[in-house]
């Protein structure tokens, strides 16, 4: 069988448990998760999130890069016109042996620095090896970003792929004042 005949049995199967309306654009928690593509990293198994309670982007590393910024940016504005409530928080959670830890910011400069929306000589500040600083980082970074609401509640978590535990690194807290 292939992976998309078994994933579409999959669907068959969660398709015939559907209530049969759609749900409210607004996720249920009112969370959205920044989180790495590693599969390891899942945010449906580490929080053991159920339809309809989270927005998940998924992205190498789980990074704040100018690509997650334009997102944002649409969702902001998704939110504004469907007039959704306030009070969404963003997570951040990045995890140990992350795959981004591997590269070289030497070696690799030439994917890392486009991806990251840095020249290569800010490779280093990016923290690639240390996901705890890697959250603070990208942390700050959204706190000088002024098209990035004030008022959203950020927090920032790194997963740790051998424990299967997260570790608040920031609580959540608004922006800025």
């Amino acid at each position: 069988m292939t992976v998309l005949a078994t994933l579409t049995q999959r669907n068959r199967a969660f398709a015939a448990t559907h209530p049969g309306e759609r749900p409210a654009v607004e996720p249920n928690l009112k969370a959205l998760i920044l989180c790495c593509a590693d599969h390891r990293a899942d945010p449906a198994h580490v929080f053991g999130l159920k339809p309809n309670e989270a927005v998940v982007i998924r992205n190498p590393g789980g990074r704040v890069t100018p690509d997650f910024l334009r997102t944002l940016g649409v969702l902001a504005t998704i939110a504004q016109v469907d007039r959704l409530s306030s009070g969404f928080e963003l997570i951040l959670m990045q995890h140990t042996d992350c795959g981004l830890s591997h590269l070289s910011p030497e070696t690799h400069a030439e994917v890392l620095a486009p991806f990251l929306g840095v020249r290569p000589a800010e490779l280093g500040a990016k923290n690639l090896s240390d996901p705890r600083e890697a959250v603070r980082s990208d942390i700050a970074l959204l706190r000088q970003n002024p098209f990035v609401p004030p008022t959203l509640i950020v927090s920032g978590l790194v997963y740790d792929v051998d424990t299967g535990c997260v570790e608040t690194i920031v609580p959540p807290t608004a922006l800025r004042d």
